[in-house]
């Protein structure tokens, strides 16, 4: 609570020097307005965040507690992801600034370390792919700029702090085992049947996230006319909440771990006015949380809660394009539709003819089945055993990002019909692993199921009508065909030693393009002459994709072919942001981009 209390010290800190410096320094005035200005200014765009990253997580002994027992680490976690940002400045130097992300983790890998410690065992080292894992974080900050002025060469600069709200959250899904020290006990048989868990079984996921205050200071600088930098650093306080799914060990399946820690995180971009509304910019981000704490898997048997350390970052660069309106620069700021939604132009939009853009999203869907039904009888006698599932279910979620091209037609003042299509590149999907306990004693067994849908790619063909309450502003309906790339897979069998000698194990995949139907609405707002933001929700529904789930290695040496038939949905919705050109083919004299 005491660091919270400086932060409050500190804005009013910046509040009192805000108003030393207005003494000190000759403010810079915006031109008298030839209309009614607003007080406020506000700023808001889209962005396309590529990162990288690592998450690693510590196990000690509970009643040694600096002593090493296992540890994980997922590296090279390859991130794409979709934002929305704001950020809104009233003239007195308040100001409320966020950003909402969300996306997918592509690849990276897993080293599972055990038996760190040599007096507990032999050492062991096994690699694991990461694949289909996601992304899900979200800033809002409340400041003051205590510093607005001009520097000795006359550039503007501004100076502030905040205080804020940050949440990170990210799904790490591991498939396969590989050895790269051999120990039996682990995830390879014994020699000569060493066979090693393949890459269609979801071993391990983990669920990583981070609640987290923050405190800092940020700024920007016009370093020329139009080209703009600005630089932010945020100290933070995170409390972690994980949750570890050791999906061949139902006895620790699910276990949860808590945390808390300090980190940092840094931020910086440079970006420049198309018109003096519109820019595009390119910027840079780092994120570092850590935390001590503990896991509670031991207490569920009784024993001490045991020590563990959480460390997690992640770092890129992102694309942006933004729009700022209002504020006292900005008499147009005073609108039809009140003071902070002013017109980008005079003259009336035109929303005819030929145009084309990119687009980034975030896909999501609700927990979707994947169904596995019975083709032998041995397959039966498993689910009516208990140890095969009758379907599964797995949350899904990703990046989405790609292209569009499209013509609208004026049919009216107040209407426009358009079609549109567009391609993308797609990574959203789920997988879900569990297995059971069988037998006891020395023949205590385990049973795994694995399943997993992955969107690859995604197009649309689609009709659109909007409906035009303002000559810059349009909202719409759409609705059409869609297709993608699906792939799918799912893989029953023994989880202790797979596909060995006298052992149950089936496998089998999908991979092929799918059709189907989508329906949505969107919103679309003119920032200059020839450009529009679009937001807009889909729902793609690409059916159900059927495959088998064969048999084979031990299962049919043992004469126990355990065949299934699965059958995945494919439905999701995607959330995205946009930017539209409109080509002139038959150009008017001036510029392409005309001046606000």
């Amino acid at each position: 609570m005491g660091r919270f209390v400086l932060a409050f010290f500190f804005l009013a800190a910046s509040f009192s020097l805000r108003v030393a410096c207005a003494a000190d320094l000759p403010a810079y005035k915006a031109p008298p307005p030839m209309l009614a200005a607003s007080p406020w200014r506000v700023g808001v765009g889209m962005r396309y965040w590529f990162s990288s990253g690592n998450h690693k997580y510590d196990f000690y002994n509970s009643y040694i507690p600096d002593l090493l027992i296992s540890r994980l680490t997922f590296g090279d976690l390859t991130g794409h992801s979709a934002e929305t940002f704001f950020r809104v400045d009233h003239e007195s130097g308040v100001f409320l600034k966020g950003f909402l992300g969300g996306g997918t983790l592509a690849s990276g890998k897993l080293n599972d370390e055990d038996t760190v410690a040599a007096m507990f065992g032999g050492y062991s080292n096994t690699v694991h792919v990461q694949s289909g894992g996601s992304l899900k974080y979200v800033t809002v900050d409340l400041g003051y700029d205590f510093v607005e002025t001009r520097l000795p060469t006359g550039q503007p600069i501004r100076i502030g702090s905040f205080v804020g709200y940050n949440n990170f959250h990210e799904r790490m899904n591991s498939f396969g085992c590989a050895q790269v020290l051999l120990n039996t006990e682990v995830c390879a048989t014994v020699p000569p049947n060493a066979v090693t868990y393949p890459t269609s079984l979801d071993g391990l996921d983990f669920d990583a996230a981070w609640n987290s205050l923050r405190v800092g200071l940020g700024g920007d600088v016009e370093l020329l006319p139009g080209l703009r930098a600005s630089l932010e650093a945020a100290w933070i306080h995170s409390w972690l909440w994980n949750t570890d799914y050791h999906n061949f060990r139902p006895n620790i399946r699910g276990v949860q771990q808590s945390g808390e820690g300090d980190g940092f995180q840094l931020e910086g971009l440079l970006s420049y006015d198309l018109t003096p509304r519109f820019n595009v910019g390119v910027g840079g981000r780092y994120w570092q949380f850590s935390a001590p704490g503990k896991d509670y898997g031991e207490s569920r048997v009784g024993r001490l809660s045991t020590p563990i350390y959480s460390f997690s970052q992640r770092y890129g660069v992102y694309l942006q394009a933004g729009y700022r309106f209002g504020g006292p620069g900005d008499p147009t700021g005073a609108g039809d539709f009140g003071p902070l939604f002013g017109k980008a132009e005079p003259e009336p939009h035109e929303w005819g003819g030929v145009y084309l853009g990119g687009h980034v999203g975030y896909g999501f869907a609700a927990a979707k089945d994947t169904t596995l039904a019975a083709r032998s009888p041995e397959a039966a006698i498993l689910q009516s055993d208990a140890r095969a599932p009758f379907s599964q279910r797995s949350d899904i979620a990703g990046f989405v990002g790609g292209g569009q091209i499209g013509h609208n037609w004026r049919l009216h003042p107040l209407l426009v019909a358009g079609l549109e299509t567009d391609f993308a590149y797609a990574n959203i999907g789920g997988s879900f692993g569990a297995s059971v306990d069988f037998g006891e004693g020395d023949n205590l067994r385990n049973f795994a199921t694995s399943t997993k849908r992955l969107l690859e790619s995604l197009g649309t063909v689609r009709g659109r009508f909007g409906v035009l309450p303002r000559d810059d502003v349009m909202v719409y309906a759409t609705g059409g065909f869609a297709y993608g790339q699906i792939s799918a897979r799912g893989a029953l069998g023994e989880g202790n030693r797979f596909c060995a000698l006298n052992f149950y194990c089936s496998a089998g995949a999908y991979s092929g393009l799918a059709t189907g139907w989508t329906v949505g609405a969107g919103f679309e707002y003119a920032v200059a002459r020839n450009w529009t933001f679009k937001a807009e929700w889909l729902y793609v529904d690409l059916g159900r994709q059927d495959y088998a789930i064969n048999a084979f290695g031990g299962s049919v040496a043992d004469e126990f072919p355990a065949n299934f038939a699965a059958s995945s949905a494919s439905a999701t919705h995607l959330i995205r942001t946009g930017l539209n050109y409109r080509i002139d083919w038959h150009e008017p004299e001036g510029p392409m981009i005309a001046a606000d």
